[in-house]
């Protein structure tokens, strides 16, 4: 009896665990984690742009010139900043800069987990990043969600234009 109920419980939680394995996904929640992911996507191009446009504003009458901002931030970025030759007060306008470009992106990273957490929820979110990665034929319902999706977007202004 004692077997039996062994091999019973075995058996059970393998049907379990295989029924984990294909948690399926509503177009729903495919359309609320596509909008965030395109969402994100265009809030980091947004970043990347207002970062570039405030380095010139925050670098404008100081001792940092554009070019040497360049150069500290690709040495920077390789872990080599002493590689640079630069003043006491060059290095000092470099890393408020960097202070200020980091507090953005601290700023989105907060705001992105928050739409994570409010929008699409973290165990959804969690379970469908994995299975986005693991199953191809969840990934190609997504992509073409995601597409419907960018393509609403940058196609907004057509869609307003009156139809000859």
């Amino acid at each position: 009896m004692k077997k039996f109920l062994v091999g019973m419980f075995f058996s059970l939680s393998l049907v379990g665990a295989k029924a984990q394995d294909d948690v399926t996904f509503t177009d729903e929640e495919l359309t609320t984690y596509a909008t965030v992911m395109v969402w994100a996507e265009q809030e980091k191009k947004n970043l990347g742009s207002l970062v570039s446009d405030s380095v010139a504003i925050w670098i404008e009458n100081t001792p940092l010139t554009s070019g040497k901002y360049m150069d500290l931030s690709r040495a920077d970025k390789k872990g080599d900043l002493e590689s640079v030759e630069a003043s006491e007060e060059e290095l000092t306008v470099f890393n408020e800069v960097q202070t200020k470009i980091d507090d953005k992106k601290a700023a989105f990273k907060e705001t992105y987990v928050g739409k994570i957490k409010e929008d699409i929820g973290a165990g959804l979110y969690n379970k469908l990043k994995k299975a986005l990665k693991n199953d191809a034929d969840l990934k190609a319902r997504y992509d073409a969600v995601y597409d419907g999706i960018v393509n609403m977007d940058s196609g907004s202004d057509e869609t307003l234009a009156p139809e000859q």
